[in-house]
């Protein structure tokens, strides 16, 4: 049978393990803000990269059109002055 003092012990580790495991409401709001805050940085942070890549992606298009026309040249010249070009 338990005791009183066994009851006490046993509401004592309850309320302690409460203050341990679960949060406030405050205390979870304060951490989704934080969570919303860390999230906003990492989505400015992927904008960014994703303007990078953009960037390096056209960039890669226009040297691919260089290359082809100075390409397209070269065949042209290699042809009148009968040189074997082969790609």
């Amino acid at each position: 049978m338990l005791t009183n003092d066994d009851i006490t012990q046993i509401v004592q580790a309850v309320t302690n393990a409460e203050k341990e495991f679960l949060y406030t409401k405050s205390e979870l709001d304060e951490k989704f803000k934080q969570q919303q805050e860390s999230f906003a940085t990492l989505q400015t942070s992927m904008d960014g990269l994703a303007s990078i890549f953009k960037k390096y992606y056209e960039e890669q298009q226009i040297y691919i059109h260089k290359v082809k026309t100075i390409e397209e040249w070269i065949k042209k010249a290699a042809s009148k002055l009968g040189i074997d070009y082969t790609t």
